[in-house]
C-alpha cells in the first residue's frame, strides 16, 4: 500500500514523514504521552505585549472600522488596511529584525480573534498575508537576500497572497497546471498558467506561485536534486516549485473578483499569467520542492488563523444569544426559562469554552517548536470550524426570525441589528479555507497511523512472492501479537501537577483506557479490510472524530486548571464538564460504529444514484443538468481562454508560439 489515497503520490512523496513526538501519533496507537501538553508558562512580558496590542487593536476597531459597511459594500476600505499597516498588524509573525513585532503563535492567534469577534473578514484578509502570504514561505525556506528585500514591504505597505489551487485542481495540490519555463539565457522563467480562488489576488502586491517546472535530475553531493531546464528540452518531469510573483508584472491579469454566499469582503481572484517573466532570484527555496513547502506552511497556518477566527466569530455570537434569550418572551415565558433552550445554551458553553482550550494549546505547542503538531494543528482546524457552524446555527435558532433576517433590514426598523445569519453564512467558508474537513479527515488518519501503514505496506503492495509474503505476515504477527496484548493493560498515568490535579486525573485515566481502546479497534480494522483499508472513509471518518474529541477532552480540563490556579476561575470546571458529556457520548457512538457500520447500505444507494439508477427522483420538476446552467455566451467568452491554457499545459513538439500578453490590470 503506497499511499493512503489512491492519486495522491505526489502528495505522499512531498509529505514530510513525523519528525517528532506527536501526542495524537501516540493516542492512535494507544499509548498517548500527556507530558507533551504541558508547555512552559507563558513568559510575563509576552503576554503583556500581545495584550497591550490587543487594546490598540480594540481601539482601532471601534473608532475606524463599520462592519455593516464591509458587509454592505463588500469591500474593506483602503484607509482600514492601511491604519492596520500602521499598527503592525500585518507584521505580527515577522521578526523584529525585518521590520515586523515578533509576536508569539499565542499572541498572533489572540489579536486574530479579536479582529475577527469584530469582522471575521478583516480578520481573514490580516492572516492570509502571514500565514500563506509570501511572508511565511520566506522565512521558512527563503534566502537572506529575500527575506531583507521582501519582509520588510509585507510588514509594513504590501499586501501578498497564496496562489495554488486551480480550476481543475482544487485540493488536489499535486496536480497543478500552472507552468513555469527557464528562459534560454537562464534569467528568468516564463509562467503561464491560471489561478483560483486566491484570497487577497486583487489587491496583493505579491503572491506565493506554485507552479510546474520543467527539470532534469541531477546528482549534487550524492543526492538527487533537480536542475531546470532551458525552455523546457530534455525534461525529466515537471516539477513543484515555489516563486514570489509580483502582481505588476506585464502579463498578470485578475480576470474575475469571485463571489460567494458569504465573507462579503474578502477579495478572492480568479487570475491568468501568460509568459510572465519571474526573475530567478525569486524562486523560493529549492527547484522541485514548491509541493513540500505549500503542505508546510499550510500546516503552519490552519492550526492558528483558522481556528482564532473561527473563535472570534463563536465569541461574537455569545452575548447577544445570552440576550436574546433572557430578553424574549413567549407565551408569558422567557426563552431562558425553557429547558430545551438551557440544554442548548448549556452545550454552546461547553464547546465554546473546548474550541478555545483547544486552541490555545495548539497555539502555546507551535511557540515552542518541540514537537511535530501537524496532526493537532489540523484537527484543532476540523474541531473549530466545525463546532462554530453548529455553535452559530444554535444561536440562530434562539433568535428566530429575527435570526433569519440580515441586520440591515432589522436595523431599517430600529431592532437591534447583530447579524447572526451573516455568520452562519461566513463560517461555512472556514470549514473547506486551507483544507476541507473531508480531505484532512483521511490526512490524520494517515499521518496518525504511519507507522502501521509503513509496516505492512510490504505486504499489500503485491510486489512480494507468495513465499515472502508468508515471511512478512509472520514477521507482523511477531510484532501484532504482544502489542496486541499490551493494549489490553492500564498504561501507567503521569505524576505531574497539573495531570494529577484531582478534577483532571479522571479525565486523563478515560483518555488513556479510550487511546488502547480506539488503537485495538483500529488493528480489528486494517486487519479485516487490508488494502482495501485506503479506502474505508467511513472507518477513517470516525478514528479521527474520537481522536478529535479525545485531544479537545484532555485539552479542556487542562485548560480549566490553568484558569483555576492562575485566575482562580473555579466556574470553568462547569463548562469543562458540559463538553465531556457531549465528546463522551460521541466517543462512545463512533467506536461502537468502527466495527457495526450502519451506513453500508447508505453508501450503496449512493453508488447506484451516481449511476443514474434512480430517474423518478427528478420527477414533477422542470429538468436542468449541471450543464444547463452555464450560459452560452459565457462558454463562448471561454472557450479562446481554455484553449490558451491547453496548450500551455501540452508538452511542446515545436517551437513555442508566442501568446499576446493581456494587457496590465
Amino acid at each position: 500500500m503506497s499511499t493512503l489515497f489512491k492519486g495522491f503520490e505526489r502528495i505522499e512523496e512531498a509529505r514530510e514523514r513525523l519528525s517528532g513526538a506527536s501526542f495524537l501519533a501516540g493516542l492512535f496507537d494507544g499509548r498517548p504521552d500527556f507530558e507533551l501538553l504541558l508547555t512552559p508558562p507563558e513568559p510575563p512580558e509576552e503576554h503583556a505585549a500581545g495584550a497591550a496590542f490587543c487594546r490598540q487593536i480594540e481601539a482601532f476597531l471601534r473608532q475606524e472600522v463599520d462592519p455593516e459597511e464591509i458587509e454592505r459594500e463588500a469591500k474593506i476600505p483602503e484607509a482600514v488596511i492601511r491604519g492596520l499597516f500602521k499598527l503592525g498588524a500585518f507584521g505580527m509573525k515577522i521578526p523584529k529584525a525585518y521590520g515586523g513585532l515578533g509576536f508569539s503563535y499565542t499572541n498572533y492567534g489572540r489579536v486574530l480573534t479579536l479582529i475577527a469577534s469584530w469582522s471575521n473578514i478583516l480578520a481573514l484578509t490580516v492572516a492570509v498575508p502571514q500565514s500563506i502570504g509570501i511572508a511565511m514561505p520566506i522565512l521558512l525556506f527563503g534566502n537572506e537576500d529575500q527575506k531583507r528585500r521582501y519582509l520588510p514591504l509585507v510588514a509594513t505597505e504590501a499586501l501578498s497572497a497564496f496562489a495554488l489551487t486551480e480550476p481543475l485542481t482544487g485540493s488536489d495540490a499535486a496536480n497543478v497546471r500552472t507552468e513555469a519555463v527557464l528562459g534560454a539565457d537562464g534569467s528568468h522563467f516564463l509562467v503561464s498558467g491560471e489561478k483560483l480562488w486566491c484570497t487577497n489576488g486583487p489587491i496583493a502586491r505579491y503572491v506565493t506561485l506554485i507552479a510546474r517546472v520543467p527539470a532534469r535530475r541531477v546528482l549534487r553531493d550524492g543526492q538527487t536534486t533537480w536542475m531546470p531546464v532551458p525552455e523546457g528540452h530534455g525534461a525529466d518531469d515537471r516539477v513543484h516549485t515555489a516563486f514570489i510573483l509580483d502582481m505588476s508584472a506585464p502579463g498578470v491579469l485578475v480576470r474575475q473578483r469571485c463571489q460567494f454566499e458569504g465573507c462579503r469582503g474578502i477579495e478572492n481572484a480568479h487570475m491568468t499569467m501568460q509568459h510572465v517573466r519571474v526573475p530567478i532570484e525569486n524562486v523560493i527555496g529549492e527547484i522541485g520542492k514548491g509541493l513540500k513547502y505549500a503542505l508546510t506552511i499550510l500546516n503552519v497556518g490552519r492550526g492558528i488563523s483558522i481556528p482564532a477566527i473561527c473563535l472570534g466569530m463563536a465569541k461574537q455570537a455569545w452575548q447577544p444569544t445570552l440576550d436574546r434569550a433572557n430578553a424574549r418572551v413567549t407565551f408569558q415565558k422567557p426563552l431562558a426559562d425553557r429547558q430545551t433552550q438551557q440544554i442548548r445554551i448549556g452545550d454552546m458553553a461547553g464547546h465554546l469554552f473546548a474550541m478555545e482550550a483547544l486552541s490555545m494549546l495548539v497555539w502555546r505547542l507551535a511557540d515552542h517548536h518541540r514537537h511535530d503538531i501537524r496532526i493537532e494543528a489540523a484537527v484543532a482546524k476540523i474541531f473549530c470550524s466545525e463546532h462554530t457552524i453548529q455553535f452559530l446555527r444554535d444561536a440562530q435558532i434562539l433568535f428566530g426570525g429575527m435570526g433569519y433576517e440580515t441586520a440591515a433590514s432589522k436595523m431599517a426598523r430600529g431592532e437591534a441589528a447583530f447579524g447572526v445569519e451573516q455568520l452562519v453564512r461566513d463560517a461555512e467558508m472556514y470549514r473547506i479555507g486551507e483544507g476541507a474537513t473531508d480531505i484532512l479527515r483521511p490526512f490524520i488518519v494517515r499521518e496518525g497511523l504511519s507507522q502501521h501503514l509503513e509496516r505492512a505496506k510490504p505486504l499489500y503492495s503485491g510486489d512480494l512472492s507468495i513465499l515472502d509474503q508468508l515471511r512478512h505476515a509472520i514477521k507482523l504477527a511477531g510484532f501484532y501479537v504482544p502489542w496486541y496484548l499490551r493494549h489490553w493493560v492500564r498504561r501507567p498515568l503521569p505524576t505531574g501537577q497539573a495531570l494529577a490535579h484531582p478534577q483532571v486525573r479522571p479525565v486523563v485515566r478515560y483518555v488513556e483506557r479510550t487511546s488502547r481502546r480506539l488503537a485495538r479497534e483500529i488493528f480489528y480494522a486494517m486487519a479485516r479490510f487490508q488494502a482495501a483499508f485506503q479506502d474505508e472513509q467511513r472507518v477513517q471518518n470516525r478514528i479521527e472524530s474520537v481522536g478529535e474529541d479525545l485531544l479537545a477532552l484532555i485539552a479542556s480540563v487542562l485548560y480549566a486548571e490553568q484558569q483555576t490556579r492562575l485566575e482562580g476561575r473555579t466556574t470553568v470546571w462547569e463548562l469543562a464538564e458540559a463538553f465531556q458529556v457531549a465528546a463522551r457520548q460521541r466517543i462512545t457512538q463512533r467506536l461502537r460504529e468502527m466495527r457495526h457500520h450502519c451506513d453500508g447500505l447508505t453508501a450503496t444507494t449512493g453508488i447506484q444514484a451516481l449511476k443514474g439508477y434512480y430517474p423518478g427522483l427528478s420527477n414533477g420538476i422542470v429538468h436542468r443538468r449541471l450543464d444547463d446552467y452555464r450560459r452560452r455566451q459565457d462558454v463562448a467568452e471561454a472557450m479562446p481562454m481554455a484553449m490558451a491554457s491547453l496548450a500551455v499545459h501540452m508538452k511542446d513538439t515545436g517551437p513555442r508560439k508566442t501568446v499576446k500578453a493581456e494587457s496590465d490590470r
